[in-house]
């Protein structure tokens, strides 16, 4: 039987689209307009507030952008038992990411792809907006070849200090250096990813690759790209220049690299010139741009001794350089693996939450001050982070519970654990740790005796069962008894 709704809102859902660790898409129709919908929602316990306000900013930047290279986002609301939702345009397409693993782009298909990619981006940064997670899984590419952006939950006023591998303000493998290190996001920042973005759609991967995140982010802060040997010299040095770690080196705007770009691949002449009259046409600089300097780079013809001294020095300053951001810019940016026993408990890092344990790769930016773990039946924990913490383990206390305990006739005394507890009807607090019995004692009655389980009520309320005939000898009897034997033995 199918868990979906049969409605969200005022919308009809005909399927799904897509369920991922943070939500599901359902394909919708919009019952007066009668057109197709995509209704994005959120898994249980993603923080529905903080969800819905990203929400309905995605839609506001929307309804700013209205562009026809970026999703249309119609309505955002909050549907009870089912949390927040944003009722988007329906593209009926493939996702550019899908695309590029399957391989079918050609270079052709990619300039095409890019100029519109670019134009969109443009258009964002042209209204003061960034977008802050560039990359292939958040454009759409329809049947017939238009490509849209999509995906401005976490655009213009978060100020991002952390990211997951399942849950995340951006995405580690697309993100700039100047980021990484604890630097606010920019415009350059976009354009980074946005290189990453056209790297991969011309080579099937990405530059900084490596077994795990932390050695993919420190690739992408410390090392030189890997550029494919299948790319032209003069493309190599285009992505060289657009991935300089310093923003200031890279191209100033979108035109100027996409423009260096096609000129230095070997296309088909009438489709460059076509593109290059395309990409003058509609591309459009940021008004907030700033004019930049680009460095040139040594000229070969430069005296070997020159040279020599002139490599000799820059050496000992990257080395110099290293040290210092190893030895005193460490806290800039770190990873931590979290777990707990048991595992599934809910994680917040200084109040944001960042999923649930275990969680492997969690890229932190900045001051850290602590953890908090919860989970349902034991005592939340908060630890102080110190900056040398990497791989963190916690094991979690059962918590109390209460246990109510009603007996018939009332007036039974209660004992846990051999402890007296006070007389029936009363609440029990049981230790969360161990097994645990309570003991019901009533004059008349026989005993009652229970283990206490978790979550199992005892019956309410305990019949007590009425001891018929001669009454038990209790503890006097037994010691008149004793005393009787002693005097009956010195007879």
């Amino acid at each position: 039987m199918s868990l979906d709704p049969s409605t969200i809102g005022r919308y009809k859902v005909l399927g799904t689209l897509g369920a991922g660790a943070m939500g599901t898409v359902y394909l919708a129709e919009d019952p007066l307009l009668k057109r197709p919908l995509a209704i994005k929602t959120v898994r249980e316990g993603t923080g529905d507030a903080e969800v819905l306000l990203r929400f309905r900013r995605e839609a506001e930047i929307s309804a700013r952008l209205n562009h026809p290279n970026a999703i249309t986002v119609f309505d955002v609301g909050e549907e009870p038992h089912l949390g927040p939702y944003l009722v988007m345009e329906y593209v009926e397409g493939d996702c550019l990411s899908e695309l590029i693993s399957q391989g079918h782009l050609t270079q052709d298909v990619t300039v095409q792809l890019l100029l519109q990619a670019g134009d969109a981006l443009n258009a964002v940064h042209g209204l003061g907006i960034l977008h802050r997670d560039i990359k292939p899984e958040n454009f759409m590419v329809t049947r017939d070849g238009r490509l849209k952006l999509m995906d401005f939950g976490i655009a213009r006023g978060d100020q991002g200090r952390l990211t997951t591998t399942t849950a995340f303000l951006g995405t580690p493998a697309y993100a700039a250096p100047e980021v990484l290190n604890g630097a606010k996001a920019s415009e350059a920042s976009d354009r980074w990813s946005f290189t990453l973005t056209a790297f991969e759609m011309l080579t099937g991967r990405l530059p900084f690759v490596a077994d795990s995140v932390g050695a993919v982010l420190y690739r992408i802060v410390h090392e030189e790209p890997l550029l494919a040997g299948n790319l032209p010299p003069e493309t190599q040095a285009v992505f060289r220049k657009a991935l300089d770690k310093d923003p200031l080196r890279r191209y100033n705007d979108l035109r100027s690299f996409l423009a260096e770009l096609i000129e230095s691949l070997p296309l088909d002449l009438e489709l460059k010139q076509n593109s290059l009259a395309q990409l003058e046409a509609h591309s459009a600089v940021s008004p907030r741009s700033t004019l930049r300097v680009d460095l040139p780079a040594p000229s070969m013809g430069e005296a070997h001794g020159s040279r020599e001294l002139w490599f000799w020095a820059a050496g000992v300053l990257a080395l110099a350089l290293g040290v210092w951001a190893l030895f005193f810019r460490a806290d800039t940016s770190r990873i931590l693996s979290i777990d707990s026993r048991p595992s599934g408990a809910e994680v917040y890092l200084d109040g944001t939450p960042l999923g649930r344990t275990p969680l492997r790769q969690v890229v932190v930016k900045g001051k850290a001050e602590s953890l908090r773990l919860e989970k349902p039946d034991f005592v939340p924990l908060v630890v102080g982070l110190g900056k040398e913490d990497r791989d963190l383990s916690f094991r979690l206390q059962p918590a109390p519970y209460e246990v109510s305990v009603k007996t018939e006739p009332a007036g039974a005394e209660a004992f846990l654990d051999g402890q007296p507890q006070g007389k029936t009807p009363l609440m029990l607090e049981v230790p969360g740790e161990g097994a645990h019995q309570v003991r019901l004692v009533l004059e008349g009655h026989q005993p009652w005796l229970s283990t206490l389980e978790r979550h199992r009520a005892l019956p309410e309320p305990i019949r007590l069962t009425k001891l018929h005939g001669k009454r038990p000898p209790g503890p006097e009897s037994k010691f008149k008894k004793f005393i009787k034997g002693i005097f009956q033995k010195g007879e």
